[in-house]
């Protein structure tokens, strides 16, 4: 099998990251280049209020007389137009970042759909919830936020230097000395906040993936009296969390402090060399100012920024690495180069020589051999690991066969069209899987384009419909996330309700009568005795009510079939079902007798 990637996986910084960023963002180009115009024109606008209140201040000290209203009316129409083009940028990124945060997020939720189970296996929920939601955002801030400053900084920063050289080559000069401290300060924070940001993150996934388990497992949790526990697991991440996050803190406000104290320092080397050239009569006083305040707002502002925004590239950057690597994760269950739609289902099934393993060297199933004809119902019988939900799950295609093949009505289901074979096959599992909706459109589930009475037929079918009616609000109560306000077996029964409604050609029951009294079982397993009769069916189960019926029984053992029969046939041979049902299916046939 293919090697499946994990949440847990160590980023890596791979250059050719930010080269894939920039495809994925070709089909917003026209966004991109109007977000660029326009923070180039916010830029420009920046520099002029500096150069008037140099004039003003030049003028002042020559004596030489001010219009104040022409001065007012370009502060006023600067600021105005600063304003205009700051609010079309922002209304321009947030488009811009939003049209990417949707289409990546549509991108990576969409591929995950088209993963194999295994991938799900391997990767806790929470983490899988974060790749779509967290990572995503990081890579928007940045698109949003941060590369605008870092494109406004670097223009600012191109005319700023060609404006202080033009007035005063020497103080540019000592304006720039001061750059080599700025970056041997930065190379002394770097490695420590890349590291810092990066246990953040891991810190931050294991809480959610541990969030997500605990809370979908509240009542094992409450069940075994954990809640405790449980309370002081999750305060001790979420202290490890903070300590991280002031540890970043510190290091940042370590970062900011130094770098400040460096830019007062050039400051103070500027304000006093160029009074020094003022009172000498090489410099005006308003050109100093002017110069001040380009160095000050425009040389040491941008440095500092260049510096802060290298902790968002690099979160960026393992951003991009998860997100790619969720995006290249192979659909290895898909469908192949020339598959066909499948066609209406008649209901035969062969195993042929199956052989599977999850691992390799560790075969699951180990040449497995069942022909199957329309409208039988297998029974699959066996100890725990035998293999009994591994070949259903193969058969609903979850995995491929590692040798030999399954065949429906004769063709190889890794030539057909995944969807639409099973478009026509049903599955009830263990755990039935309610979502939080109505208990409708949890039934509807099966089917999306069923009517209400349909879904109501196929309610009375699995013997739900009269504790639905009971319900406050009927068909269109709310359940509750994976149905909590419901019991165990009103689950399942809304479950199998939602596999009759699909009218499958192949129902696959895996012990989903497991749970049920007495009862409602019994009445739930005449209307299967009706509804299962002209469709291929597959239980496993170990009620013996259900097993009994069935027109074979399929004993597995380590991963082959070992017996098979009725359930007459079995007990005279007197094998493992013979041993299976004195040891578990006895006392259900007192409790039935």
């Amino acid at each position: 099998m293919a090697a499946i990637a994990t949440a847990d996986e160590k980023p890596r910084r791979e250059p050719g990251q930010f080269r894939r960023l920039m495809r994925e963002l070709r089909p917003f180009t026209r966004l991109q280049v109007l977000c660029l115009l326009l923070t180039v024109a916010q830029s420009i606008f920046g520099f002029l209020p500096p150069l008037i209140l140099g004039d003003i201040v030049n003028k002042l000290q020559r004596g030489e007389p001010i219009n104040t209203l022409l001065y007012l009316g370009y502060v006023v129409g600067f600021a105005l137009g600063a304003g205009l083009l700051g609010y079309a940028l922002g209304v321009a990124t947030a488009m811009l970042g939003q049209r990417f945060l949707l289409a990546t997020r549509e991108k990576l939720y969409g591929h995950m759909q088209s993963l194999p189970i295994a991938y799900f296996d391997q990767n806790q929920a929470g983490k899988l919830i974060s790749n779509v939601i967290n990572d995503a955002s990081t890579v928007q801030s940045l698109i949003t936020g941060n590369l605008n400053t870092m494109v406004s900084d670097a223009v600012q920063l191109v005319l700023v230097l060609v404006i202080l050289f033009t007035i005063s080559p020497s103080l540019a000069g000592l304006t720039l000395i001061i750059a080599p401290l700025y970056v041997l300060n930065f190379r002394r924070f770097l490695a420590p906040l890349k590291e810092t940001s990066e246990s953040i993150r891991r810190t931050r996934d294991v809480m959610y993936g541990d969030m997500q388990e605990k809370l979908a497992g509240v009542q094992v949790v409450k069940g075994f009296g954990q809640e405790r526990m449980e309370a002081k697991s999750f305060l001790g991440i979420t202290r490890d969390l903070m300590g991280l996050n002031v540890r970043q803190g510190a290091l940042g406000g370590g970062l900011w402090t130094i770098a400040d104290a460096l830019g007062g320092i050039g400051q103070g080397l500027v304000l006093y060399f160029g009074g020094l050239m003022c009172l000498r009569g090489e410099l005006q006083a308003g050109t100093l100012v002017m110069f001040l305040m380009y160095s000050i707002g425009y040389i040491y502002g941008p440095v500092v920024r260049f510096l802060v925004v290298i902790d968002p590239i690099a979160r960026t950057q393992a951003a991009l690495h998860r997100i790619f690597r969720t995006l290249d994760t192979p659909a290895t269950i898909g469908d192949a180069a020339g598959a066909r739609p499948m066609p209406p289902i008649q209901g035969e099934v062969r195993f042929e020589d199956l052989w599977f393993e999850y691992e390799a060297g560790k075969p699951v199933l180990r040449g497995v051999d069942l022909a199957v004809e329309p409208g039988q119902m297998i029974a699959l019988v066996g100890f725990s690991g035998s293999g009994k939900t591994t070949l259903v799950n193969l058969l609903m295609r979850h995995y491929d066969p590692t040798a030999g093949r399954i065949l429906v009505d004769g063709v190889d289901l890794r030539e057909t069209q995944l969807l639409s074979y099973r478009a026509q096959i049903g599955y009830v599992i263990q755990e039935s899987i309610l979502f939080n909706t109505s208990v409708l459109e949890n039934i509807r589930y099966g089917r999306c384009s069923a009517t209400v009475r349909e879904v109501e037929e196929a309610a009375k079918a699995a013997n739900i419909h009269d504790t639905i009616v009971a319900l406050p609000e009927g068909y269109e109560t709310k359940i509750g996330e994976d149905g909590v306000s419901l019991s165990v077996g009103e689950k399942q029964r809304l479950a199998i309700a939602r596999a009759l409604l699909a009218d499958p050609k192949i129902l696959i029951l895996d012990e989903a009568t497991s749970a049920l009294d007495s009862q409602t079982e019994a009445l739930l397993q005449e209307a299967l005795d009706h509804l299962l009769e002209g469709r291929t069916s597959f239980v496993i189960a170990h009620r013996l009510s259900t097993i009994v019926k069935a027109n074979r029984i399929v004993v597995m053992e380590q991963g082959e079939i070992t017996e098979q029969g009725t359930h007459a046939e079995l007990l005279d041979h007197d094998g493992v079902y013979a041993r299976l049902y004195r040891q578990q299916f006895a006392v259900a046939l007192e409790g039935t007798s």
